[in-house]
């Protein structure tokens, strides 16, 4: 018994002993980390980050000046802001290291203007500089609404990694940004010269950095920057777009970038010959973008051309220059040159035989290459992908060695004079191909995409194909966008058309189609735009055309088409234009259609409709286009004060303009009211696009006439206009939009 009492006590005290210890350390930990009584620290479950109490704090600010309207931030509460959307941590200390504010939805850059109507404000909270211990931060692409770039950011020493690029800011980039020598990757990307630098010094002190792109920012006073740029030798990555740089004197200093790999200086009128021959000391480049510097010609790029046996990819695009192809690309390495864009310069000519074997996209578009012989020159590229050559003058049929490029997804031949066919059992990885605005005339050559099986993208608008549609069409299951316009297409549309189930986009307009719309048009259920005018098309809407839900675009004009509009077309509630005028479409028009609540563009105009035009389209508020030619005036008329388009011929107004007429001329941009019997005075606000012809106005033009100079269409012709014109109504250049003018 003796023995196991002492057992246990013995036990105790090691559990005991165990437990201190334990203690020990947990307090040695809290005072190695963080201090006595520090409650800063936030200690999580688990194994893993724990999050600074302070940091999450000012996140939570700098989220509270966020434009957020998808709730991308959903994931901001709790206590571990190390687990949120955005954020990263170090996972010994749990200091935030990491912040992508990067605005997460994609938009094209060159539609920025448009975007920044529309994308709400954000504002770069004071909070951010309580972030010490930042490493990375991304605060591009968002709408931070032409405020200076923060100086702040360059108390964060820290960073490695930052992104401002697109983020719509103003000013000058600030010189304090020397302080942030620990930079890898700087994007300063502007948007179209809001941004300037007029001293580069403090970039020099930033001696690490590997990527470099300050597009679009105004450099035209940093005179210093092709020695500060040199200086930098860490250099991989640089981007220069657009960004008015100075001239430099013809005498260079030794070339210091031995690492740069990617360079680009399009968009910039000073790439002299004297620069072009120091960069053919750059040994590393594997990429080299010049398009539209236009102070270049093929004799000044042969020499540095020549030197860069590592190029990938080379872009001389839009630069007028003028010879023959062969004459730059003997100067190129014929090995691993994979991107090639010549696009938009006057080059002829052919490519050399046996060169750039391992090219996988080409751009030769808009040059002045005639003969058809450059495709049957293409033909050893077998690793060719991507290839263009619209805009040319190429003439004759498409050679059979175009079938061997058994690679190629992309291919855009529009706009020259091509003729024939595609080779039988060839290109069956194709998934895009344009061969719009040729001389393209038989129909079989729709019989050859049952074996392009890949195929998204087909346009062969613009030529003259006769023949039917092919019922094979409906094999070619994965198109998207099917452009057929502007030919000679007889026949009737294929039931088969309707298998086509992943279509965004049909055009048919502009041919010679007969028969009824098949119904099994509804199985296009993903259909965004539908393209049927100037036809033959007989017989009524189905009404399985109410199944397509995604429609917004919808244009059935110009053709033979009868019975009533379908009461399902109100199922088309994305539907933002409707074109149904010139057919013979009968009865009333159905009270559905005012349920079509995105509609902006309307036009239902001479056709056979009868009845009262429904008070429910008087609802449609996003409505700007109203087209009613010889349709019954409705009384809600004048409450559609948001039109920017009204046509009204031959509605059977008379007696004076309606007193409600003013309501309209703040926003009308196009007024047609020909062909009625309206009389009194001229009305004293005229519009961008105006006609009053065929009425009975009478007396003399108002002088108010002579303020809107912008206007470019203006008929009075066929009234009883009388007096002279008032004198400045005669200058020419008063009128500076003006395109047509008629008071006879």
């Amino acid at each position: 018994m003796a023995a196991a009492g002492s057992g246990s006590f013995q036990d105790g005290r090691i559990a005991s002993k165990r437990l201190m210890m334990l203690v020990a350390l947990l307090l040695v930990s809290c005072c190695l980390g963080h201090g006595f009584g520090d409650e800063d620290h936030v200690e999580v479950e688990g194994i893993g980050s724990s999050c600074m109490e302070s940091e999450r704090r000012a996140l939570l600010a700098i989220k509270s000046d966020m434009y957020d309207p998808d709730n991308w931030f959903s994931s901001w509460t709790g206590k571990d802001c190390c687990g949120w959307r955005g954020v990263a941590c170090d996972n010994t200390t749990g200091h935030v290291t990491k912040l992508d504010l990067r605005y997460p939805d994609t938009y094209d850059v060159r539609d920025i203007s448009d975007i920044m109507e529309t994308m709400g404000g954000s504002k770069v909270n004071p909070s951010l500089q309580e972030l010490k211990h930042l490493t990375y931060l991304d605060l591009s692409m968002n709408n931070f609404s032409h405020a200076p770039v923060p100086t702040m950011i360059a108390s964060l020493v820290h960073l490695e990694y930052l992104n401002l690029s697109n983020a719509m800011f103003d000013g000058p980039i600030p010189p304090q940004f020397e302080n942030l020598s620990n930079l890898h990757h700087l994007d300063l990307h502007g948007w179209y010269d809001d941004l300037h630098v007029d001293d580069l010094d403090w970039l020099s002190r930033i001696p690490s950095l590997k990527y470099l792109d300050m597009s679009y920012v105004d450099l035209s006073k940093a005179t210093n920057w092709f020695y500060v740029i040199n200086s930098i030798s860490t250099l991989e990555v640089l981007h220069l777009i657009y960004v008015d740089l100075p001239y430099v004197p013809s005498r260079l200093p030794p070339f210091n970038l031995t690492a740069i790999a990617t360079l680009d200086l399009s968009g910039n009128f000073i790439i002299t010959s004297a620069m072009l021959s120091w960069l053919s000391n750059a040994t590393s480049l594997e990429n080299l973008f010049l398009s539209g510097c236009w102070s270049l010609t093929i004799e000044s790029l042969q020499v540095a051309l020549g030197a860069l046996s590592n190029l990938k990819g080379l872009d001389l695009s839009d630069n007028s220059l003028e010879g023959e192809i062969r004459e730059i690309l003997n100067n190129v390495s014929s090995r691993g040159l994979k991107h090639l864009d010549l696009r938009s310069n006057q080059l002829s000519g052919d490519i050399p035989p046996g060169s750039l074997r391992d090219l996988e996209y080409l751009d030769l578009s808009g040059n002045s290459i005639v003969d058809v012989h450059i495709l049957a020159s293409l033909g050893n590229l077998t690793n060719l992908r991507h290839l263009e050559l619209w805009g040319n003058s190429i003439s004759g049929e498409i050679p059979p060695t175009v079938g061997k490029f058994v690679r190629l997804e992309y291919l855009d031949l529009s706009s020259n004079q091509l003729s024939g066919d595609i080779p039988p059992g060839s290109l069956r990885d194709l998934e895009y191909l344009d061969l719009s605005t040729n001389l393209i005339v038989d129909a079989h050559i729709l019989a050859s995409l049952g074996n392009l099986t890949n195929l998204r993208h087909l346009d062969l608008g613009g030529n003259s194909i006769s023949g039917e549609i092919p019922p094979i069409v409906g094999d070619a299951v994965r198109l998207e966008y099917l452009y057929l316009s502007y030919n000679g297409i007889i026949g009737k549309i294929p039931q088969s058309m309707g298998n086509l189930s992943n279509l965004l986009e049909l055009h048919l307009s502009g041919n010679k189609i007969v028969g009824w719309i098949p119904p099994s048009i509804g199985n296009l259920t993903n259909l965004v735009m539908l393209y049927l005018s100037s036809n033959n098309i007989v017989g009524c809407i189905p009404k399985t055309i109410g199944t397509l839900i995604h429609m917004k675009v919808l244009y059935l004009d110009d053709n033979q088409i009868s019975g009533k509009i379908p009461e399902t077309i109100g199922g088309l509630q994305n539907l933002q234009v409707l074109y149904l005028d010139n057919n013979f479409i009968t009865g009333e028009i159905p009270a559905t259609i005012g349920g079509l609540r995105n509609l902006l563009m309307l036009s239902l105009s001479n056709n056979l409709i009868s009845g009262p035009i429904p008070e429910t389209i008087g609802g449609l508020r996003n409505l700007q286009m109203l087209i009613l030619k010889g349709a019954e005036l409705p009384a809600w008329l004048q409450t559609q004060t948001q039109l920017t388009t009204l046509d009204l011929y031959g509605v059977g107004l008379s007696g004076n303009l309606p007193v409600w007429f003013s309501n309209f001329t703040r926003r009308l941009h196009r007024l047609n009211m020909s062909s009625n019997n309206l009389q009194g005075r001229l009305p004293s606000a005229p519009q961008l696009m105006l006609d009053l012809s065929n009425n009975s106005f009478i007396g003399p033009i108002p002088p108010s006439f002579v303020i809107s100079t912008g206007l470019s269409l203006l008929s009075l012709s066929h009234n009883r206009i009388n007096g002279s014109l008032p004198p400045s109504f005669v200058i020419c250049n008063h009128f500076r939009s003006l395109t047509y003018l008629i008071i006879t």
